[in-house]
Order: structure tokens, then C-alpha cells, then sequence
């Protein structure tokens, strides 16, 4: 009966299948120290080493780990049956390994030679290398079509006339407007006019980017069901472009005359529109954009039908709002900042921690229950992210505890784990209870934190003197932890003594070392070591180490 083998790279590491980033990490360096050929004198020690940085390099990768523990999840248990070492045909046990056996039939009829070439354990490859395959074939056959239909462009075309395809640009960052542009005004003071972020209207939010229409033409619509699209230069009537959907073609066409409509401002600033007229036009028809008098103007892209629908609302100055101050139930929420906090990441590399700090004024009557908060936070995606004790503790005020007493006003803190390439803009959503049908929403500006930096650490394996030449050999490896590259030169290196700074002789590999994140140097150095000098100080990297014993 044959056997296969499937290496248990936690094993080879000596840490269990549970373990975080830093411990395999750990493990990974002190195996790799144990085993290294040039300072281990176990036979194995080679093979061993290759092992343990071929199950280091698949575990430190959260891709690569996750496609390994499905692998081995559909294995039988690690423990074997008891055999007999010596019985023919058995291989004896290879450390770090998992012997999976064939499976074998029973009964008079022998097996097929497809039952018997077949493994018993059928390795599937997990759903999302299946979608990649399948988009990747998409597209591949998508291009290979356009090529096609590109190189019969100049064939005859039967008598069609050939048209002209005008293209339309757009920008997710909206262009620089000048400070001195001013065209609304509230008790006869001019307010600066800035870009949009959001627009709410019935209780929606549609987070809102800048596009440039060309030659007067309306542009394309986004493809997110709820962005929508500020026409940049659109200043006196902002026009701004929602995607047709069933539920906003539905929920413009139904406003009355006393609903209001929020365009929340750049500068932290929220106009607000009444007095909505609904109306259809051709799809050809720019009129809207005409900029004759203050007001919103909102418009449906991409419905595909003969005429366009569209609602122009008035602006109404005496409504003008603080856009950090909404009433949730009676509690005034404002959010005082929301960022990455610096110096400080989740273990995979791939996330952040995003933090939101907030102030909360109790103006009902009595104490409330922070415990019964529902704060979540939403990329431009819709994808909803809950809170995280770990992220929340990185704010400067903590996660609110304690009873919230009438009138009081106190600051908290709200964390969350988010993808470091997070989908923007990130809107926080705010409910006094998770029953609660009145939710404040806050658009909030996102930033990818930077990367960490260099993080040495130096590790001595051996010194020895040689006294012919009157040197200090010193083997050590130099770790970078850190996010960025690590470069150390020959500066980083000194020795001294009572009769001053040694010089260095050689260093094997040539300085300067360039180090890669997460990654390590080997290496020697060889210094000049004065006569009668019983010790000396070696620095590497603001690490010290004393060498003692040298006088012969």
C-alpha cells in the first residue's frame, strides 16, 4: 500500500495552526537559527532549514496560508496508525509530515484503472480561484472580440454612413475652484462656494464625486447605485447626476413641495433645497445646466429611456445647518475627527484601523445607554464594517461605558478594522438604539497609512579572535521588522575600546546591506583589535554588545 505525504509547515515551525503573524515569525527565526548550515553541526541541519524557510514563506502570506489550510482541512486527522518500521513497503515517518494513505478496495472485484489511479481525497481548488479563472477567461475573449471588430472597421458597411463616437471624461477628484468664487448668499454675506460630498434627500445618502462633462454633453454615469456625480463648474444651480435605479427613480419622482433636500459642502457647511418640481426632458436637453439662479438641480443618467427625469429645488438660506451636529433621537452627535491613528496597524498587513472620534450631547430627559449605540461604518461600496475593540482603544477617548445623564455632553471614541485599499467615501452611521429608524450619517475623508518604518534587530552568533592577525571575526544576522527598507552602512558599524575606535578589516557581504521588510542579513565582520585589550564594545544599528576574553 503506498503512502502520501502532506508536510505540516505548523509542525516544521513548532506553533499551532491558531497562531498570529508575530509568533511564526518568532518561531520562524529560531528555527532558522537552530538549523543554519553554517552554524548548526547536525547532519540534517541543511534540509531542515530549507524546510523550515519553505514553511515560513507559505505561512508569513496570509494568501498563501489560507490556500494551505484548506488544502490540509479536507485531510484525515495528523495522528497515524500504529505501523511496524520494519514491514516492507512502509517508509518510516518524515518530521513535520502527515501520512495520508490510498484508499484500497474490498471484495472479490478488483478495482477499475480509474479507481485505482484516482486519489482518495479529490483537491478542489477553493471558489474564488474558480471566479478568477472564469473572469479571467471573460475578459480574455472580451479582448480578443474587440480586436476582431477593430480590424473591420475599414470593411463596407453595406451603405450605413459611419458615425462619430464623441468620448466623455471623468474625474473622481474634483478640480481646484478658486477662493474668491462666490455665488450664494445668507443674510446678505456671500458664502464661499466649495465642492459637494453628499446629497440627502427622503433619509438616502449619495456620497458625491466631481466629473467634467465634454462639449456640453451629459456625463457617464458611475457605476455605483448610490454615488452620484457633481457637474463640475455647476456653482449657482449645482447639477449633480444620481444612477438610474428603481428606487431612485422612485424616490425622486415621489417629492412634494414639503420635502427638503441636504447638499453637504467641503467646508463642513449643509444647504439645503425646497420646494422640488419634478419634470421630464429629452435626453439631448442641457438646459439644467444653465446657472441663472440658486438652486440644486438633480438629474438620472443611464436609464436608457426617451425622456430624462429631473428635479430642480430651490435654495433656501434661512436653512442653512452646521453639517457636524445631527439630532439622533434627542442625542446631537458631531464628529470630531476621524483618521488612521499613526504608529499603529493590525497584524495583516493588508487592513487598517480607521477610528472615529465623536461628541455626544443627551438632550432628552433622562440617562441613556451607550451600550445600546449602533455605529457602523460604510465604504462607497455599501460594504458595512462594525466596531472593533481593538481599533476603538487606538482613539484618544475609549468606547463609552457609562450612562449618558440628561444634558450631559461627553466624547467616545468608535474603531474599526478596514481594508488598507478601503472603497471611498467612508460614511459613519450613527442610531441611539439598533431598532431605531433615525440614523445621522457623516461623510468622512479616508487616507492609507503610511507605511512602517525600518524596525532592526541585531542577533550575535559567534566571536572569536584571531591572533595572527590580530582581528575579532564576528558572525550575526541583522532582522528588518519593519514596513520599509532597511539600509545599513559601514557608519552603523563601529567597535571601540579604551585605546579608541577599531577598523573594520572586511564585512562579508560588502557593506552597505540593503534589507527588504520582514526580511534579514547574514553576516562577518572581521575588526582590528588593539594588543593587550581585554574587551571591547561592538555597536551595530544602536545595538551593543560587549566582547570579552580577547587577550590571548
Amino acid at each position: 500500500m503506498t503512502q502520501k505525504t502532506v508536510k505540516d509547515y505548523y509542525a516544521v515551525l513548532g506553533v499551532s495552526p491558531q497562531a498570529s503573524l508575530e509568533e511564526i515569525r518568532m518561531a520562524y527565526r529560531k528555527q532558522a537559527r537552530a538549523y543554519h548550515p553554517d552554524l548548526s553541526v547536525d547532519p540534517d541541519a541543511a534540509e531542515r532549514f530549507r524546510e523550515v524557510n519553505e514553511a515560513y514563506e507559505v505561512l508569513a502570506n496570509a494568501e498563501k496560508r489560507r490556500a494551505y489550510d484548506y488544502f490540509t482541512a479536507g485531510m484525515p486527522p495528523l495522528e497515524t496508525p500504529e505501523m511496524d518500521p520494519s514491514a516492507p513497503g512502509i517508509p518510516s515517518s518524515v518530521p513535520g509530515s502527515t501520512t495520508v494513505p490510498e484508499q484500497s478496495t474490498s471484495g472479490g472485484t478488483p478495482p477499475s484503472p480509474a479507481a485505482r489511479g484516482a486519489s482518495p481525497h479529490r483537491v478542489y481548488p477553493p471558489t474564488w480561484a474558480i471566479l478568477l479563472i472564469v473572469i479571467g477567461t471573460c475578459i480574455i475573449v472580451g479582448v480578443g472580440i474587440g480586436a476582431i471588430l477593430s480590424l473591420r472597421r475599414n470593411r463596407p458597411t453595406g451603405g450605413a454612413e459611419a458615425v462619430q463616437v464623441a468620448k466623455l471624461a471623468t474625474f473622481l477628484s474634483p478640480p481646484v475652484i478658486p477662493d474668491d468664487v462666490t455665488v450664494l448668499q445668507e443674510d446678505n454675506t456671500p458664502l464661499r462656494t466649495v465642492a459637494p460630498t453628499q446629497v440627502t434627500l427622503g433619509g438616502t445618502v449619495y456620497p458625491v464625486v466631481a466629473v467634467l462633462p465634454e462639449q456640453g454633453r451629459w456625463p457617464l454615469p458611475a457605476e455605483q447605485d448610490r454615488l452620484g456625480i457633481w457637474i463640475y463648474g455647476t456653482l449657482i444651480n449645482y447639477v449633480i447626476g444620481l444612477p438610474y435605479t428603481v428606487d431612485t427613480e422612485y424616490l425622486l419622482s415621489g417629492l412634494v413641495s414639503t420635502d427638503r433636500i441636504t447638499l453637504t459642502l467641503e467646508s463642513g457647511t449643509n444647504l439645503v433645497f425646497g420646494s422640488p418640481q419634478v419634470q421630464r426632458i429629452a435626453p439631448e436637453d442641457t438646459s439644467p445646466l444653465a446657472q441663472d439662479s440658486p438652486e440644486l438641480t438633480l438629474v438620472t443618467l443611464g436609464d436608457g429611456t426617451s425622456n430624462r427625469l429631473v428635479v430642480k429645488a430651490r435654495y433656501l438660506p434661512e436653512k442653512v445647518v452646521p453639517v457636524d451636529a445631527q439630532n439622533a433621537d434627542g442625542l446631537i452627535v458631531r464628529v470630531v475627527r476621524a483618521d488612521v491613528p499613526q504608529g499603529t496597524q493590525p497584524d495583516d498587513a493588508a487592513t487598517a484601523y480607521f477610528v472615529v472620534e465623536y461628541e455626544l450631547t443627551n438632550s432628552t430627559a433622562s440617562a441613556v445607554d451607550p451600550v445600546f449605540f449602533d455605529m457602523v461604518l460604510e465604504d462607497g461600496r455599501g460594504q458595512r464594517y462594525v466596531l472593533n475593540d481593538v481599533a476603538t482603544s487606538k482613539g484618544s477617548y475609549g468606547r463609552l461605558t457609562l450612562p449618558v445623564l440628561a444634558g450631559a455632553t461627553v466624547l467616545g471614541s468608535a474603531g474599526y478594522v478596514v481594508p488598507r485599499d478601503v472603497a471611498t467615501p467612508l460614511i459613519w452611521i450613527f442610531r441611539a438604539d439598533a431598532t431605531s429608524a433615525n440614523a445621522v450619517r457623516f461623510a468622512t475623508s479616508y487616507t492609507p497609512p503610511a507605511p512602517l518604518p525600518a524596525v532592526p534587530d541585531v542577533q550575535l552568533q559567534e566571536a572569536f579572535l584571531d591572533e595572527n592577525r590580530s582581528v575579532v571575526v564576528i558572525s550575526g544576522t541583522v532582522y528588518n521588522d519593519g514596513e520599509m527598507n532597511l539600509s545599513v552602512a559601514s557608519e552603523a558599524v563601529e567597535m571601540t575600546s579604551s585605546e579608541g575606535r577599531s577598523r573594520l578589516v572586511a564585512a562579508t557581504p560588502l557593506l552597505p546591506w540593503l534589507i527588504t521588510p520582514d526580511g534579514y542579513q547574514d553576516f562577518e565582520l572581521q575588526l582590528e583589535v588593539p594588543a593587550d585589550v581585554e574587551s571591547v564594545l561592538l555597536n551595530i544599528l544602536g545595538f551593543s554588545f560587549q566582547i570579552e576574553g580577547l587577550t590571548p
